[in-house]
């Protein structure tokens, strides 16, 4: 019942919005479900939670972590509980805006709010996520700093970030980019993190660098996934933002120019419907789930 009021919930959220919006909310409530999801037995949010929660979803971008927290937690529990989704992108925060209403979220705010410093006030919330973003913010030291000083005494963090043995979108698009009938750059190691700052990307220096941070009872797992793709059509729907930081970051501005981003795409489908005869298959994920406790 509760997927099927998601897929009606996002059957409204998806009038009036851009082809790249709806993008962000397929994969929403497909492939990157499973990278958030198991943070939140980690983080003691459960089916058999009955105590209520005051929830920051930091850097929600779509709010995925919030979405998940809303589908498991019991509805009488959720009505007594607060969620409040920021980001610093005024784009992310209007579609979780939409998310809220067309899905029915109970209790969930938004902001639009810099995760190293959101200026709430201390000791606020009883949890605080961030989902797939430590390793992109640089920086981030200053939001591990923030969520313990908005964080109650007892209160868990939680993150995840992609190992740095991740393969997901990485080998199929590689493929693509080597079948165009020009020369198309793909770099030979696509790194994870996209800071200098720390190793976010490698579970033991996670570990000791949260507990030189304050963390208590600080855990890191590695959890391993797959996701079946329908087909050509949803890896560029649901990879599309890739494809536009490939050509943005590793091709010049004349082959860019000579060839644009639908192109590419029309070019990805192809190959990827030939690889794989038009039939659906396997991505595999890796994704790091790291919690700790502040104890003030």
């Amino acid at each position: 019942m509760a997927s099927l009021a998601a897929a009606e919930g996002l059957s409204l959220v998806f009038k009036g919005i851009s082809e790249f919006e709806k993008g962000f909310l397929l994969a929403s409530r497909g492939v990157i479900r499973g990278l958030i999801n198991p943070l939140l037995s980690q983080m003691n949010l459960a089916e058999e939670t009955t105590t209520p929660v005051n929830v920051l979803d930091s850097a929600c971008g779509t709010a995925v972590f919030t979405q998940e927290i809303q589908d498991t937690l019991p509805k009488a529990v959720l009505a007594k509980s607060t969620f409040l989704c920021t980001d610093s992108s005024e784009q992310m925060v209007n579609i979780v805006k939409k998310r809220i209403d067309g899905e029915g979220w109970i209790n969930v705010r938004t902001a639009v709010l810099d995760a190293k410093n959101t200026e709430l006030p201390e000791n606020s919330f009883s949890h605080v996520g961030i989902g797939l973003a430590l390793h992109l913010i640089p920086g981030p030291d200053a939001v591990l700093a923030d969520c313990r000083r908005i964080l109650k005494p007892g209160g868990m963090f939680g993150a995840t970030t992609f190992h740095s043995d991740n393969k997901f979108w990485i080998p199929d698009m590689r493929t693509a980019f080597a079948s165009f009938p020009f020369d198309a750059h793909f770099p030979e190691v696509v790194k994870m993190q996209m800071h200098s700052d720390g190793d976010w990307t490698d579970p033991t220096w996670i570990g000791e660098h949260l507990r030189g941070q304050g963390f208590a009872d600080v855990q890191v797992k590695l959890n391993s996934g797959t996701y079946h793709l329908r087909d050509a059509d949803e890896f560029v729907t649901t990879f599309g933002t890739m494809i536009g930081w490939l050509m943005n970051t590793w091709w010049d501005e004349e082959t860019r120019k000579a060839h644009p981003a639908e192109e590419v795409k029309a070019l990805l489908k192809s190959h990827l419907g030939e690889k794989y005869q038009g039939k659906g298959w396997d991505v595999n994920y890796l994704v790091i789930c790291m919690t700790g406790r502040v104890e003030k």
